[in-house]
């Protein structure tokens, strides 16, 4: 018997590129190591197999896709889960090089934006709608 590991072989036939996948890519990753390496080789498959759903290579990308989401899902919060309304909007207004003024007419006056940022007023849907289309951002940021 040989001691030689289960391969997944292609080559495509166009464009002569070969990849030669040990079966170990199909288990979750366990630690950053393994998830780099991962990472990697899903990059090499996306590169490979683009939008082509039939593409024979496509089942093992969306398996390593999955796997490295469902270990980001375990290893990491959700990017909402510990930042208030406020420290986002002061964010986005720092990066964006804003004030309270620029931000007035999706508030209803400068009044309200200060409102709001001392914690006095939460945001209302109208705000949440006018922040997401004024910084390009989802509305997620804001629902709890």
């Amino acid at each position: 018997m040989s001691n030689t590991a289960l391969k997944i072989n292609y080559i495509d036939q166009k464009t002569k590129h070969e990849f030669h996948l040990p079966i170990s890519v199909f288990k979750k990753p366990s630690n950053s190591k393994e998830y780099a390496k991962l990472e990697k080789i899903l990059d090499e498959l996306i590169d490979e197999v683009r939008d082509n759903d039939k593409h024979p290579l496509a089942i093992a990308m969306q398996i390593i896709g999955e796997n490295l989401e469902q270990y980001d899902n375990e290893h990491f919060s959700d990017i909402r889960s510990d930042i208030d309304d406020i420290v986002m909007v002061k964010f986005l207004m720092h990066s964006h090089n804003l004030n309270q003024s620029d931000l007035a007419d999706i508030f209803g006056g400068q009044a309200n934006v200060s409102k709001f940022l001392n914690g006095k007023r939460p945001l209302s849907k109208n705000q949440i709608a006018g922040l997401k289309k004024k910084f390009g951002i989802s509305a997620d940021f804001f629902v709890k």
